[in-house]
C-alpha cells in the first residue's frame, strides 16, 4: 500500500510539473508576442512600389486634362499638345486632343464612345478630325523607286463619321462604318514640290482635291491577351473599304486589307515567336485611278522597318514579319526581327520574288496590357541603317 501511495505521489508531482512547464511556456510565448508587438509598424512601400502605385492610380483615374505626346501622321515625327478625356455613363467616353509635330504637322481630333449595349456586345463610336501635313515624302511608284527621286507634297484632310461594332463572342467581332472625307493635295515644303518632279502619269491624282463617301465593313477573330501587348494568341482580320468620289468619280476605288498575327510562347512565355502578315489590294472602275496619296505603302516604324516612311507605294502591297522576343525585365522586352515586303501594280505580282528586306534588334518598354515605347535599329540591304523611336506595338 505504501508503494502504491508513493507511485501515485510521483505521478501527481510529475503531472503538476508538466502543467507548470506548459503554463510557463505559454507565458513566455505570450510575453514574446507582446514584446514583438511593441516593434510593429505599418509596412512602408519601397520607392519603386510607390511609383508603380502612383502610375496605376493615374491610369485607373486619369485627370480630364493632360498632355498629348505621340504621332499624329506617319512620318511627322514626335508631336505634342493638349488632351481632354471625360468618362460618360457606363463604358462611354469623350476624348479630344490637338497636336503639333516636329515637322510642323498639325492635328485636331475628337472621339466619342457611347455606352455599350447588350452586356458589352454592341458599341457605337463617332469621330471627327482635321490633319495638316505640309511635307509628306513621295519617292515614286513601284518597288524600284529611288531615294534621289524624293519629292514633297501637301496632305490636308478633314473627316467625320461613325461606326458600330458587334461582338457575338468575346474573341470575334464585326464592324461597319461610314465617314465623310475631304482631301486637299499639292506641292509640299522643305524639298522639291511634287508637281515639279512628277506628272499625272507618274503621280496619279496630282493636284486633286477629292471628297469621298467612305464606307467600311470589317470582321476579325482576336484572341490576344491585349491589342497593346500580347505574348500569346492571335489576330485574323479582314477589312473591305469603298472610297466613292462624290465629284467626278475619277478617283473612286475599293480597297481590301487582310492581316494575320500569331504569337507562339516558349518556356512559360519567357520567349515568344511573333509572326505577322499583311496584304492590301485596290481596284477601280474603268477610267478611274487611285490617287498617289491614297495608295498602300511600305516603310516606317512598323511596315518594313529601316526604310523611311512612305518609301514604297503602289496599288497593292505584301508585308511579312517575324520576331524572336524575350523578357529582359519585368517591364522590358528585347527582340530581333526581320521584315520582308513589296508593292506592285497588280495583285498577281505579290509573290516572294524581289522582296525588300530589313532586319534588326529592338527594346520595348511596356505595361501589362500596353506597349509604351519602342527603340529599334534596322539594317536594309540597299539603303543603310534606320533608327526607330515609336509609341505602341509593332503588331
Amino acid at each position: 500500500m505504501t508503494k502504491v501511495l508513493a507511485v501515485a505521489a510521483v505521478l501527481f508531482l510529475s503531472g503538476a510539473s508538466l502543467v507548470h512547464a506548459q503554463q510557463t511556456r505559454e507565458e513566455e510565448h505570450t510575453a514574446l508576442q507582446i514584446e514583438k508587438a511593441k516593434d510593429l509598424h505599418p509596412y512602408t512601400p519601397t520607392p519603386v512600389e510607390r511609383r508603380l502605385e502612383m502610375a496605376e492610380h493615374v491610369m485607373m483615374n486619369p485627370p480630364p486634362y493632360f498632355p498629348f505626346v505621340g504621332s499624329i501622321f506617319p512620318g511627322g515625327l514626335l508631336a505634342f499638345g493638349p488632351r481632354y478625356q471625360k468618362p460618360l455613363r457606363g463604358t462611354g467616353s469623350v476624348e479630344a486632343h490637338a497636336g503639333w509635330s516636329l515637322k510642323s504637322y498639325k492635328l485636331v481630333s475628337t472621339e466619342m464612345h457611347l455606352p455599350d449595349l447588350g452586356e458589352g456586345r454592341v458599341s457605337f463610336d463617332a469621330h471627327a478630325n482635321w490633319v495638316d501635313a505640309p511635307r509628306v515624302d513621295f519617292y515614286g511608284l513601284g518597288n524600284s523607286s529611288h531615294v534621289p527621286d524624293k519629292a514633297r507634297y501637301l496632305y490636308r484632310a478633314g473627316v467625320a463619321g461613325g461606326s458600330m461594332t458587334v461582338k457575338p463572342l468575346k474573341w470575334a467581332s464585326a464592324a461597319a462604318g461610314a465617314e465623310y472625307l475631304h482631301i486637299v493635295s499639292g506641292g509640299g515644303t522643305g524639298g522639291t514640290p511634287i508637281d515639279q518632279a512628277y506628272g499625272p502619269e507618274t503621280a496619279p491624282g496630282l493636284g486633286a482635291a477629292p471628297t469621298y463617301a467612305h464606307s467600311i465593313v470589317a470582321g476579325e477573330i482576336d484572341w490576344r491577351q491585349s491589342a497593346g501587348y500580347s505574348r500569346r494568341g492571335g489576330l485574323y482580320r479582314f477589312e473591305w473599304s469603298d472610297f466613292h468620289d462624290t465629284g467626278s468619280g475619277a478617283y473612286s476605288f475599293r480597297r481590301q486589307d487582310a492581316e494575320v498575327a500569331q504569337y507562339l510562347p516558349l518556356l512559360r512565355e519567357n520567349w515568344v515567336i511573333a509572326l505577322h502578315g499583311l496584304v492590301s489590294a485596290t481596284d477601280t472602275d474603268p477610267g478611274a485611278v487611285v490617287p498617289y496619296f491614297m495608295l498602300p505603302s511600305l516603310g516606317g516604324s512598323s511596315d518594313l522597318r529601316g526604310y523611311p516612311t512612305w518609301r514604297f507605294r503602289d496599288r497593292n502591297r505584301l508585308l511579312l514579319t517575324g520576331e524572336y522576343r524575350w523578357t529582359a525585365g519585368q517591364f522590358v522586352d528585347m527582340a530581333i526581327f526581320i521584315d520582308a515586303g513589296k508593292v506592285a501594280p497588280h495583285t498577281r505580282e505579290l509573290d516572294l520574288h524581289d522582296l525588300k528586306r530589313s532586319y534588326g534588334i529592338g527594346v520595348r518598354f511596356h505595361a501589362p496590357s500596353a506597349t509604351a515605347l519602342r527603340f529599334e535599329v534596322a539594317k536594309t540591304r540597299d539603303e543603310g541603317i534606320g533608327f526607330i523611336f515609336a509609341f505602341g506595338p509593332v503588331f
